[in-house]
Protein backbone atom coordinates (compact mmCIF):
# COMPACT_ATOMS: atom_id res chain seq x y z
CA UNK A 1 0.00 0.00 0.00
CA UNK A 2 1.27 3.25 -0.75
CA UNK A 3 1.11 5.66 2.07
CA UNK A 4 1.61 8.66 0.23
CA UNK A 5 -1.61 9.40 -1.58
CA UNK A 6 -3.27 12.86 -2.15
CA UNK A 7 -6.07 10.90 -0.30
CA UNK A 8 -4.67 10.29 3.08
CA UNK A 9 -3.15 13.24 4.16
CA UNK A 10 -6.19 14.56 5.66
CA UNK A 11 -6.47 11.13 7.75
CA UNK A 12 -2.70 11.71 8.64
CA UNK A 13 -3.59 14.95 10.11
CA UNK A 14 -6.60 13.38 11.83
CA UNK A 15 -4.51 11.40 13.57
CA UNK A 16 -2.10 13.43 14.44
CA UNK A 17 -4.36 15.43 16.04
CA UNK A 18 -5.82 12.39 18.55
CA UNK A 19 -2.36 12.06 19.18
CA UNK A 20 -1.20 15.59 20.35
CA UNK A 21 -4.41 16.36 22.45
CA UNK A 22 -2.93 15.04 25.91
CA UNK A 23 0.71 16.49 25.33
CA UNK A 24 -1.30 20.15 25.16
CA UNK A 25 -3.85 19.94 27.50
CA UNK A 26 -2.50 18.05 30.37
CA UNK A 27 -0.51 20.45 31.96
CA UNK A 28 -2.54 22.19 34.32
CA UNK A 29 -5.32 21.11 37.00
CA UNK A 30 -8.96 22.77 36.83
CA UNK A 31 -8.28 25.45 39.12
CA UNK A 32 -6.12 27.13 36.06
CA UNK A 33 -8.82 27.61 34.19
CA UNK A 34 -11.83 28.85 36.54
CA UNK A 35 -12.19 32.26 34.43
CA UNK A 36 -10.90 33.11 31.03
CA UNK A 37 -8.44 35.29 32.94
CA UNK A 38 -6.71 32.99 34.85
CA UNK A 39 -7.24 30.48 31.41
CA UNK A 40 -5.24 33.37 29.32
CA UNK A 41 -2.74 33.91 32.05
CA UNK A 42 -2.17 29.92 32.66
CA UNK A 43 -1.80 29.22 28.84
CA UNK A 44 0.46 32.89 27.74
CA UNK A 45 2.43 32.36 31.19
CA UNK A 46 4.79 30.20 29.32
CA UNK A 47 6.23 30.52 25.99
CA UNK A 48 6.70 26.82 24.99
CA UNK A 49 3.37 25.97 25.84
CA UNK A 50 1.64 28.93 24.15
CA UNK A 51 3.37 27.90 21.01
CA UNK A 52 1.68 24.04 21.54
CA UNK A 53 -1.59 25.33 21.54
CA UNK A 54 -0.97 27.27 18.41
CA UNK A 55 0.27 23.96 16.76
CA UNK A 56 -2.74 22.13 18.10
CA UNK A 57 -5.45 24.77 16.70
CA UNK A 58 -3.39 24.84 13.70
CA UNK A 59 -3.54 21.47 13.34
CA UNK A 60 -7.20 21.27 13.96
CA UNK A 61 -8.07 24.17 10.85
CA UNK A 62 -5.94 22.39 8.91
CA UNK A 63 -7.90 19.43 8.97
CA UNK A 64 -11.64 21.16 8.13
CA UNK A 65 -9.44 23.85 6.08
CA UNK A 66 -11.73 23.93 2.45
CA UNK A 67 -8.66 25.53 0.65
CA UNK A 68 -5.85 23.01 -0.24
CA UNK A 69 -3.09 26.05 0.19
CA UNK A 70 -4.79 26.94 3.11
CA UNK A 71 -4.50 23.23 4.78
CA UNK A 72 -0.62 22.71 3.94
CA UNK A 73 0.39 26.79 5.51
CA UNK A 74 -1.71 25.20 8.18
CA UNK A 75 0.13 22.27 8.37
CA UNK A 76 3.55 23.80 8.20
CA UNK A 77 2.82 25.87 11.18
CA UNK A 78 1.75 22.74 13.08
CA UNK A 79 4.91 21.04 12.72
CA UNK A 80 7.47 24.23 13.14
CA UNK A 81 5.54 25.46 16.40
CA UNK A 82 5.99 21.68 17.62
CA UNK A 83 8.91 21.89 16.86
CA UNK A 84 10.01 24.69 18.42
CA UNK A 85 8.28 23.54 21.83
CA UNK A 86 9.96 20.99 21.92
CA UNK A 87 13.69 22.45 21.41
CA UNK A 88 12.44 24.72 24.53
CA UNK A 89 11.25 21.79 26.72
CA UNK A 90 14.97 20.42 26.31
CA UNK A 91 16.47 23.77 26.95
CA UNK A 92 14.22 23.45 30.08
CA UNK A 93 15.13 20.17 31.33
CA UNK A 94 18.91 21.44 30.53
CA UNK A 95 18.46 23.86 32.91
CA UNK A 96 17.48 21.54 35.45
CA UNK A 97 20.70 20.06 34.86
CA UNK A 98 18.88 16.13 34.71
CA UNK A 99 21.18 13.56 32.44
CA UNK A 100 21.17 13.14 29.12
CA UNK A 101 18.84 10.09 29.36
CA UNK A 102 16.64 11.03 31.43
CA UNK A 103 16.26 14.44 29.53
CA UNK A 104 15.47 12.34 26.47
CA UNK A 105 12.97 10.14 28.32
CA UNK A 106 11.25 13.31 29.90
CA UNK A 107 10.94 15.08 26.40
CA UNK A 108 9.98 12.07 24.39
CA UNK A 109 8.68 9.22 26.37
CA UNK A 110 7.08 10.18 29.77
CA UNK A 111 7.47 12.58 32.56
CA UNK A 112 8.30 10.90 35.41
CA UNK A 113 5.01 8.32 37.14
CA UNK A 114 2.97 10.83 34.43
CA UNK A 115 0.98 8.74 31.61
CA UNK A 116 2.88 8.56 27.79
CA UNK A 117 1.61 11.72 26.82
CA UNK A 118 5.15 12.73 25.40
CA UNK A 119 5.55 9.21 23.49
CA UNK A 120 1.65 9.73 21.90
CA UNK A 121 2.90 13.63 20.48
CA UNK A 122 6.45 11.89 19.01
CA UNK A 123 4.39 9.80 16.97
CA UNK A 124 2.33 12.40 16.26
CA UNK A 125 5.14 13.84 14.26
CA UNK A 126 5.24 10.57 11.70
CA UNK A 127 1.72 11.38 10.26
CA UNK A 128 2.14 15.24 10.55
CA UNK A 129 5.54 14.49 8.50
CA UNK A 130 3.62 12.25 5.79
CA UNK A 131 0.86 14.77 5.55
CA UNK A 132 3.31 17.38 4.53
CA UNK A 133 4.85 15.64 2.38
CA UNK A 134 1.63 15.11 0.09
CA UNK A 135 0.98 18.39 0.40
CA UNK A 136 4.86 20.25 -0.65
CA UNK A 137 3.26 20.77 -3.91
CA UNK A 138 0.68 22.99 -2.69
CA UNK A 139 3.36 24.74 -0.42
CA UNK A 140 5.48 25.56 -3.29
CA UNK A 141 2.71 26.64 -5.35
CA UNK A 142 1.66 28.59 -2.41
CA UNK A 143 4.71 30.48 -2.05
CA UNK A 144 5.09 30.76 -5.78
CA UNK A 145 1.97 32.70 -6.12
CA UNK A 146 3.16 34.87 -3.70
CA UNK A 147 6.45 35.84 -4.92
CA UNK A 148 4.86 36.27 -8.62
CA UNK A 149 2.41 38.52 -7.31
CA UNK A 150 5.70 40.88 -5.37
CA UNK A 151 7.08 41.01 -8.37
CA UNK A 152 4.40 42.20 -11.03
CA UNK A 153 5.62 45.70 -11.81
CA UNK A 154 2.05 47.19 -10.78
CA UNK A 155 2.96 45.89 -6.98
CA UNK A 156 5.80 47.57 -6.63
CA UNK A 157 4.54 49.55 -3.70
CA UNK A 158 3.52 46.42 -2.27
CA UNK A 159 7.13 44.68 -2.97
CA UNK A 160 8.29 47.73 -1.25
CA UNK A 161 5.90 47.80 1.58
CA UNK A 162 6.33 43.88 2.25
CA UNK A 163 10.19 44.03 2.36
CA UNK A 164 10.49 47.58 4.59
CA UNK A 165 7.94 45.78 7.16
CA UNK A 166 9.82 42.09 6.84
CA UNK A 167 13.57 44.06 7.21
CA UNK A 168 12.52 46.00 10.12
CA UNK A 169 10.66 42.84 11.97
CA UNK A 170 13.98 40.44 11.48
CA UNK A 171 16.47 43.36 12.21
CA UNK A 172 14.41 43.94 15.75
CA UNK A 173 13.79 40.43 16.56
CA UNK A 174 17.11 39.09 15.74
CA UNK A 175 18.41 41.59 18.07
CA UNK A 176 16.54 41.31 21.04
CA UNK A 177 17.13 37.51 20.46
CA UNK A 178 20.73 37.36 20.21
CA UNK A 179 21.28 40.08 22.85
CA UNK A 180 18.99 37.80 25.42
CA UNK A 181 20.80 34.99 24.57
CA UNK A 182 24.07 36.88 25.03
CA UNK A 183 22.88 38.04 28.63
CA UNK A 184 21.61 34.44 29.23
CA UNK A 185 25.15 33.00 28.53
CA UNK A 186 26.61 35.35 30.37
CA UNK A 187 24.69 34.97 33.90
CA UNK A 188 25.11 31.07 33.19
CA UNK A 189 28.86 31.49 32.90
CA UNK A 190 28.77 33.03 35.71
CA UNK A 191 27.14 30.40 38.04
CA UNK A 192 29.43 27.99 36.86
CA UNK A 193 32.57 30.16 38.02
CA UNK A 194 34.95 28.31 35.09
CA UNK A 195 35.09 28.38 31.12
CA UNK A 196 33.13 26.36 28.51
CA UNK A 197 31.89 23.24 29.85
CA UNK A 198 29.62 21.22 28.06
CA UNK A 199 26.37 22.54 29.47
CA UNK A 200 27.06 26.21 28.40
CA UNK A 201 27.94 24.86 24.72
CA UNK A 202 24.28 23.14 24.33
CA UNK A 203 22.88 26.42 25.80
CA UNK A 204 24.08 27.82 23.10
CA UNK A 205 22.99 25.61 20.54
CA UNK A 206 19.49 25.51 21.92
CA UNK A 207 19.60 28.86 21.74
CA UNK A 208 20.72 29.09 18.58
CA UNK A 209 18.06 26.33 17.35
CA UNK A 210 15.50 28.54 19.29
CA UNK A 211 16.34 31.96 17.25
CA UNK A 212 16.46 30.36 14.26
CA UNK A 213 12.57 28.55 14.82
CA UNK A 214 11.45 32.11 16.22
CA UNK A 215 12.80 33.53 12.77
CA UNK A 216 10.73 31.16 10.76
CA UNK A 217 7.22 31.80 12.71
CA UNK A 218 7.84 35.30 12.04
CA UNK A 219 8.35 34.36 8.72
CA UNK A 220 5.19 32.10 8.52
CA UNK A 221 3.93 35.37 10.10
CA UNK A 222 4.73 37.94 7.40
CA UNK A 223 3.81 35.62 4.67
CA UNK A 224 -0.10 35.01 6.55
CA UNK A 225 -0.35 38.85 6.41
CA UNK A 226 0.81 39.27 3.04
CA UNK A 227 -1.71 36.46 2.14
CA UNK A 228 -4.72 37.98 4.27
CA UNK A 229 -3.78 41.65 2.36
CA UNK A 230 -4.05 40.28 -0.98
CA UNK A 231 -7.04 38.15 -0.46
CA UNK A 232 -8.77 41.72 1.93
CA UNK A 233 -6.85 44.43 0.00
CA UNK A 234 -10.13 45.16 -2.15
CA UNK A 235 -12.82 44.58 0.16
CA UNK A 236 -11.02 46.23 3.00
CA UNK A 237 -10.60 49.64 0.95
CA UNK A 238 -14.41 49.05 -0.08
CA UNK A 239 -15.33 49.41 3.65
CA UNK A 240 -12.91 52.40 4.63
CA UNK A 241 -14.62 54.09 1.58
CA UNK A 242 -18.02 53.37 2.80
CA UNK A 243 -16.67 55.10 6.19
CA UNK A 244 -16.56 58.03 4.83
CA UNK A 245 -20.42 57.95 3.62
CA UNK A 246 -21.61 60.45 6.47
CA UNK A 247 -25.22 60.47 5.33
CA UNK A 248 -25.09 56.64 5.33
CA UNK A 249 -27.05 56.49 1.42
CA UNK A 250 -24.88 52.66 1.45
CA UNK A 251 -25.34 49.66 3.41
CA UNK A 252 -22.33 48.57 4.73
CA UNK A 253 -23.82 45.39 7.49
CA UNK A 254 -23.87 42.91 3.90
CA UNK A 255 -20.53 44.05 3.06
CA UNK A 256 -18.66 43.01 6.38
CA UNK A 257 -21.46 40.52 7.42
CA UNK A 258 -19.66 37.51 5.85
CA UNK A 259 -16.13 38.55 7.53
CA UNK A 260 -17.69 38.83 10.61
CA UNK A 261 -19.39 35.30 10.55
CA UNK A 262 -16.06 33.92 9.70
CA UNK A 263 -14.36 35.24 12.79
CA UNK A 264 -16.99 34.34 15.20
CA UNK A 265 -17.33 31.19 13.47
CA UNK A 266 -13.23 30.53 13.91
CA UNK A 267 -13.57 31.91 17.44
CA UNK A 268 -16.36 29.51 18.77
CA UNK A 269 -14.85 26.78 16.51
CA UNK A 270 -11.54 27.23 18.58
CA UNK A 271 -12.98 27.82 22.24
CA UNK A 272 -14.85 24.82 21.24
CA UNK A 273 -12.16 22.47 20.26
CA UNK A 274 -9.67 23.73 22.56
CA UNK A 275 -12.73 23.84 25.73
CA UNK A 276 -13.66 20.13 25.33
CA UNK A 277 -10.04 18.66 25.65
CA UNK A 278 -8.59 21.01 28.51
CA UNK A 279 -12.44 20.54 30.86
CA UNK A 280 -12.34 16.83 29.92
CA UNK A 281 -8.39 16.77 31.04
CA UNK A 282 -8.78 18.83 34.26
CA UNK A 283 -12.01 17.62 35.78
CA UNK A 284 -11.81 13.97 35.17
CA UNK A 285 -7.64 13.70 35.05
CA UNK A 286 -6.05 11.65 32.92
CA UNK A 287 -5.88 8.64 35.41
CA UNK A 288 -9.24 8.42 36.03
CA UNK A 289 -12.78 7.14 34.50
CA UNK A 290 -11.45 7.25 30.51
CA UNK A 291 -14.67 6.42 29.34
CA UNK A 292 -15.91 10.24 30.28
CA UNK A 293 -13.90 11.59 27.33
CA UNK A 294 -16.55 10.50 24.65
CA UNK A 295 -19.09 11.90 26.74
CA UNK A 296 -17.78 15.14 27.10
CA UNK A 297 -16.32 15.59 23.49
CA UNK A 298 -20.19 14.48 22.50
CA UNK A 299 -21.41 17.67 24.70
CA UNK A 300 -19.09 20.09 23.71
CA UNK A 301 -19.69 18.86 20.08
CA UNK A 302 -23.86 19.60 21.31
CA UNK A 303 -22.75 22.80 22.45
CA UNK A 304 -20.85 23.96 19.53
CA UNK A 305 -23.04 23.61 17.15
CA UNK A 306 -26.11 25.05 19.17
CA UNK A 307 -23.79 27.89 19.41
CA UNK A 308 -22.65 28.29 15.81
CA UNK A 309 -26.14 27.81 15.03
CA UNK A 310 -27.71 30.90 17.30
CA UNK A 311 -24.64 32.89 15.73
CA UNK A 312 -25.59 31.71 11.98
CA UNK A 313 -29.71 32.69 12.77
CA UNK A 314 -28.90 36.17 14.10
CA UNK A 315 -26.71 37.20 10.87
CA UNK A 316 -29.06 35.72 8.74
CA UNK A 317 -31.64 38.17 10.82
CA UNK A 318 -29.59 40.94 10.39
CA UNK A 319 -28.87 40.97 6.77
CA UNK A 320 -32.44 40.53 6.10
CA UNK A 321 -33.06 43.16 7.43
CA UNK A 322 -30.68 45.14 5.73
CA UNK A 323 -31.46 43.71 2.30
CA UNK A 324 -35.15 44.65 3.08
CA UNK A 325 -34.20 48.10 3.27
CA UNK A 326 -32.27 48.10 0.20
CA UNK A 327 -35.19 46.69 -1.62
CA UNK A 328 -36.81 49.27 -0.33
CA UNK A 329 -35.14 52.30 -1.00
CA UNK A 330 -34.73 50.42 -4.47
CA UNK A 331 -38.00 50.45 -4.87
CA UNK A 332 -38.59 54.50 -3.73
CA UNK A 333 -36.28 55.48 -6.28
CA UNK A 334 -37.86 53.59 -9.41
Amino acid sequence: MNLITEKLHRVYLAIALVLVIPDTFYWYSLDDYTSFQTTFNAITGSTGLTWLSVSYLALFFAIFAQKLEMRAFLTVVAIVTRVYFLVWITDIWRANEVSFPALLKNVFIKTNDAPYIELFALIAMIPLILSLIIQKTRVANFLTALINFLRQPENRNHRIGFQAVSGIAYVASAYIMITTLIDYYDVSRGEFNSGLNSTLIWLLVLGVVSIALKLLILTLGLIALLWAWISWKQDIQLVLGHLKDFKLNEYLTRKVAGYLYTFYFILVVGLVAAGVPIFAATTFGLNQDYSVFPMVAAAGLLIGFLALLALRLIFELAVAIVHIAENTKNNLRS
